[in-house]
């Protein structure tokens, strides 16, 4: 099961949902100071997903899934456990959660530890939130 980090400014959900998705000993902190290896925009501005290669060199398998797998990974018991991105257009602003085998695990403000998959999926398109077609799915290293 993740351990909810909540996200700290308007910004950094990213930072909170991959210390998450990694586990211990993969702190807010920890990922906050790595993340400065990384590149965040290609020159011509467009915005990078630095986890990917940041979680490739510390050693986890990954790979993206259709959305509609997120309802598999209850099955995993923990050991595979997603990141999922949405775009929010009442915001103007993308936006990341993890997902576990108990649900939504999102870093805003005021969420609870963990939002069954289908209410959270559904409040948020009533909402006109626009989920990615497909999620990263991260085999755990510490379960």
């Amino acid at each position: 099961m993740i351990k909810r980090i909540p996200q700290r400014a308007k910004t950094d959900c990213a930072i909170s949902t991959v210390a998450m998705v990694m586990g211990h000993p993969y702190s807010y902190e920890r990922v906050l100071r790595d993340s400065d290896k990384y590149a965040k925009n290609s020159n011509d501005g467009k915005f990078f997903a630095w986890w990917e290669p940041y979680l490739l060199d510390e050693g986890f398998r990954i790979c993206y899934r259709p959305f509609l797998d997120l309802y598999a990974l209850p099955r995993f018991s923990g050991l595979v456990v997603g990141l999922l991105g949405m775009d929010i257009p009442f915001i103007k602003m993308g936006h990341t959660i993890a997902v576990d085998e108990l649900g939504i695990i999102d870093p805003a403000d005021n969420a609870p530890d963990h939002i069954e998959i289908n209410e959270y999926v559904l409040t948020r398109k009533e909402q006109g939130v626009k989920f990615h077609s497909e999620f990263l799915a991260i085999e755990r290293k510490f379960p």
